[in-house]
């Protein structure tokens, strides 16, 4: 396996397992281990400069997140993307923002959800202009809202399939409809968070990635984003 971004670490021992799984987990969603590549422990602890161990026990945690694949006795590998992954996941991310602000608004003060309708107008601000700060400040609005939703099991799935998502996504937030009419969507977004009105912003929200009955969802926002890899 040729060497990559992930070299040689300093790591506390006493967090050596998470440590590496961070650093295999970046390198996946990076896209540094690529769909379909085939890897081996052994390889990956030489080149982070550790046992096999924790390499062991960081590969396990991806395969329980879907980003790895092991067969035994046989291979062990990046998960492949499919076609089909990149929609699955922007509809999987609208519904799912959708129900974080229904859970998390309720349980916030005025404060916190100053910060979030913040976090919504930065996004609107940058999905006309750059499609990766859009969704990296997308991704800290999703985060704030489950560390808020007051819900430990929607907050655990949530941050384990943010991985995928991002993966799947390649780290962009697509134009879902008009670029001009999403940075509206977003700015109405970030006044129904102010004022708490769950509904409405769980509404909103489906609204902006086209979600619900009558809309053409968001499928056709992502044709394409693999095609340097699928064909």
């Amino acid at each position: 396996m040729e060497r990559s971004g992930y070299n040689n670490m300093d790591i506390q021992p006493k967090r050596l397992a998470d440590v590496v799984y961070d650093k295999l987990c970046e390198a996946v969603v990076d896209g540094t281990l690529a769909p379909g590549q085939r890897v081996r422990d052994g390889d990956l602890a030489e080149q982070l400069g550790v046992s096999r161990m924790p390499v062991r026990e960081a590969l396990q945690r991806l395969e329980r997140q879907g980003l790895i694949e092991m067969i035994a006795s046989r291979f062990t590998r990046v998960t492949a993307v499919t076609a089909e992954m990149p929609a699955q996941s922007l509809e999987f991310l609208g519904y799912q923002l959708g129900i974080s602000l229904r859970l998390a608004l309720p349980r916030m003060n005025d404060e916190e959800r100053a910060e979030a309708a913040e976090l919504a107008r930065e996004t609107g601000g940058h999905v006309t202009t750059d499609a990766q700060k859009a969704y990296e400040t997308t991704s800290r609005l999703g985060t704030f809202l489950a560390g808020h939703s007051g819900n430990a099991l929607f907050e655990t799935v949530m941050a384990d399939a943010w991985l995928q998502v991002t993966r799947n996504l390649r780290g962009t937030f697509p134009l879902v409809k008009d670029a001009n009419e999403m940075a509206d969507d977003f700015a109405r977004l970030a006044d129904l968070i102010g004022s708490g009105d769950e509904i409405g912003a769980e509404t909103q929200m489906r609204d902006i990635f086209q979600l619900g009955a009558g809309q053409p969802g968001p499928a056709h926002a992502v044709e394409g984003l693999w095609d340097d890899v699928l064909n």
